[in-house]
């Protein structure tokens, strides 16, 4: 997924890093260690891309989106590894950030990796020149925040932390709904508001994130099953059989193609990275 603006939202990144005094250089160095650690930038991807599938202008109006995304993303990870959660070691191959910076450092990176999102945001919004681009950059916001929330993937969170003895196939597929599916919807949607997509558009685009996010995450547990046995965490293969697995990263992967051909827009390089993102292995 080599995409040239992932260069554009790095840069963007990292500038919010660039004045850093003494007193708050641990927590950056800690905040710039996970956000370095070599993600795929999938859902700063999906923002430009929705962006671009609809709107001819400058992707510069939604970088700044994308890139909050990503902090989001970045925060929820450092979170998601702490020893009260999921309490992993290891991310993406390196040590993980509590394991580094310690626990409570990685509290607070996570923490300010939120906030930094909303302060990106809303000093972008406070440069926008009319109403209605305040009007779409404020609605983009709230979707983002809504999906990353507790009716999305913080909800997410709290099923996979509060259901451990209850799970079953429905809640776990609950759990992947809000804890995958919402962020990648927000990514997504996010990207079409600030676009000028209608209500209906926007309800087509929310129906494929839904269904690209199912079909994300059950690849992932596809490609980790021995891993995850060891492990002994709890995925939807705990509930079914590879082979019905795959059926269902197929109906969801077909459910997110059908969305996008439903729209009057180009959608081929969305297509196209759905297919590459379903179709990974190991």
């Amino acid at each position: 997924m080599d995409y040239p603006f992932i260069d554009d939202v790095e840069n963007y990144l990292f500038k919010n890093f660039t004045s850093i005094d003494e007193f708050q250089k641990k927590v950056y160095e800690s905040m710039l260690y996970s956000l370095s650690s070599g993600g795929k930038r999938l859902r700063p991807i999906l923002t430009i891309l929705t962006f671009k599938a609809i709107s001819d202008e400058d992707i510069a109006k939604v970088i700044p989106f994308a890139a909050a995304v990503e902090l989001i993303h970045t925060y929820s990870l450092i979170h998601d590894d702490l020893p009260a959660m999921d309490n992993d070691d290891i991310r993406r191959g390196k040590p993980t950030n509590h394991k580094v910076y310690s626990e409570a450092m990685a509290i607070l990176s996570g923490d300010g990796l939120l906030n930094m999102a909303a302060e990106v945001l809303s000093r972008e919004i406070e440069k926008m020149d009319s109403i209605e681009a305040i009007q779409r950059g404020l609605h983009a916001m709230r979707y983002i925040f809504t999906c990353t929330g507790v009716h999305g993937m913080i909800g997410g969170q709290v099923i996979d932390l509060g259901y451990t003895d209850t799970m079953n196939r429905e809640v776990c597929e609950t759990m992947y709904k809000l804890k995958t599916a919402a962020l990648i919807r927000g990514s997504v949607v996010s990207g079409a508001i600030l676009a000028g997509a209608n209500d209906t558009e926007i309800a087509t685009f929310e129906e494929f994130a839904n269904a690209l996010g199912m079909a994300f995450q059950e690849q992932d547990d596809y490609i980790d099953a021995a891993q995850d046995q060891a492990h002994d965490n709890n995925t939807i293969l705990n509930y079914i059989t590879k082979e019905e697995l795959s059926v269902a990263i197929e109906k969801h992967t077909n459910r997110a193609l059908k969305a996008l051909s439903t729209l009057s827009y180009d959608t081929s390089e969305l297509e196209a990275l759905t297919r590459k993102l379903v179709g990974r292995e190991l």
